[in-house]
């Protein structure tokens, strides 16, 4: 079983808790659920949309939801309420509460295998396109990190535990890696649940070349065998490298130093650790810290780790746009072909780990209405990365100020200093692409 999610077992019960809810709320038994019982939870679980009025789940997470809940009450009617006839395909000798009916699939091996399912008439999906996160908003996430840096405390068990040096470098390890949530998401374009995966030792050697190595993680959680390597910004490697050798290092003493763990076998081999187990972080673990940084910044429209990941592909696909006009001049946005666009699309998979380049057809569009004139791509992408690493030096900076604030410079000299700090921040934030 996977440990961070359940599993196979985990999403078995997930899927079947909307059916136990839904019973509950209606007094009905499972033996005693009808066709119209069945229609009603398919609609409900349709109908229900989250705080931005988007639907909660789309078509195929309801279809194995309705598969899971069919299983079961199979299961019942064989073990439990033996004497019913509650889901199957009507005959005649028999009439099913619930009626599935036989559907034909042509296996590639050219079998045919008969599956029983129940007949859905679920309304058509509106798919919203991704839209990648704006730059106002990630300045109030930088901001609001920084500013909240002082707020936090470390929890009652490490405080009985910790001494308040200890107490004080264990506060810098949560907003170092807080930070570098940040950075990551923003730089690489990796999925959420590939940024609490990526592999320690193995990037040791590639960090130093300036390249990160991924997992490629699409549906399956547990597939790390499959791994992508990136390059990234000589800076963004040397952040990496000093949050692997000094604040995930130190981390790792003040866990053996209090007993917490017993040696460093005891520690996996992810950069991005929990704090107080040396193990991989929770993926709802790292969702909340991000949810809570979003609600500190006030930001109120939708506002999740993903739309960086929109937001680095559209640059991406911008980018190579910018590469292909450049070595064919000739061509104008409405004489690129599809072959065009689908050698354009296959380059930036190689980087945003898609499988297929299907996926990746909404970013024309927005690459399209970003790009307002054409560059050597080069030059862009290192521009790019100069303005990347000023704002996130400036954003350290800041912190640093903060922290030696009264004891080493006057608060003129602060105003002073931040006040250019925000400058420099304003003109980052104006050429960010």
């Amino acid at each position: 079983m996977n440990q961070k999610d359940g599993g196979t077992l985990g999403n078995y019960a997930r899927n079947l808790s909307h059916l136990v809810r839904f019973c509950y709320a209606r007094k009905v038994d499972f033996a005693d659920l009808k066709h119209s019982h069945v229609d009603e939870f398919i609609y409900e679980l349709c109908q229900e949309t989250d705080i931005y009025n988007e639907r909660v789940r789309n078509n195929n997470t309801v279809k194995a939801i309705v598969a899971t809940a069919i299983n079961f009450l199979l299961w019942v009617q064989q073990n439990i309420a033996t004497e019913r006839l509650i889901v199957g395909v009507d005959d005649a000798d028999k009439r099913y509460q619930i009626k599935l009916k036989q559907e034909v699939y042509a296996h590639r091996t050219g079998r045919k295998i008969i599956h029983n399912v129940f007949p859905m008439n679920i309304p058509r999906a509106t798919t919203t396109n991704a839209t990648p996160i704006s730059t106002i908003n990630i300045r109030k996430l930088w901001d609001t990190l920084e500013a909240s840096r002082s707020d936090t405390n470390v929890s009652r068990k490490l405080r009985g535990l910790f001494s308040k040096k200890q107490q004080a470098d264990h506060l810098e390890y949560m907003h170092r890696r807080r930070e570098l949530q940040l950075v990551l998401l923003e730089a690489t374009g990796l999925r959420p649940q590939e940024l609490i995966t990526i592999p320690c030792s193995n990037n040791a050697a590639s960090l130093r070349k300036s390249q990160l190595i991924l997992p490629t993680l699409k549906g399956r959680i547990d597939s790390k065998n499959n791994m992508r390597t990136i390059p990234i910004p000589r800076s963004l490697a040397m952040k990496i490298e000093i949050f692997i050798s000094s604040y995930r290092k130190k981390l790792i003493e003040r866990l053996l130093a209090s007993g917490i763990i017993q040696s460093e076998k005891d520690v996996d081999n992810v950069i991005y650790l929990n704090s107080e187990s040396g193990k991989e972080v929770l993926p709802d673990a790292a969702y909340q810290e991000f949810r809570r940084l979003t609600v500190r910044a006030g930001i109120k429209q939708k506002n999740c780790q993903k739309m960086f990941r929109h937001r680095f592909i559209t640059n991406m696909v911008k980018l190579h746009f910018i590469s292909f006009m450049d070595k064919n001049p000739l061509k104008t946005r409405h004489i690129i072909t599809d072959s065009d666009y689908r050698t354009i699309l296959k380059k930036v998979a190689s980087f945003t780990g898609h499988k297929s380049v299907d996926s990746l057809w909404h970013y024309i569009d927005l690459a399209w209405e970003e790009l307002d004139a054409f560059a050597h791509s080069y030059e862009v992408k290192e521009l790019q990365d100069r303005l990347k690493s000023i704002f996130y030096l400036t954003n350290e900076l800041k912190g640093d100020v903060q922290n030696i604030s009264g004891k080493q410079i006057s608060n003129v000299t602060i105003e002073k200093l931040n006040a250019k700090l925000n400058q420099i921040e304003d003109l980052v934030a104006n050429f960010r692409t």
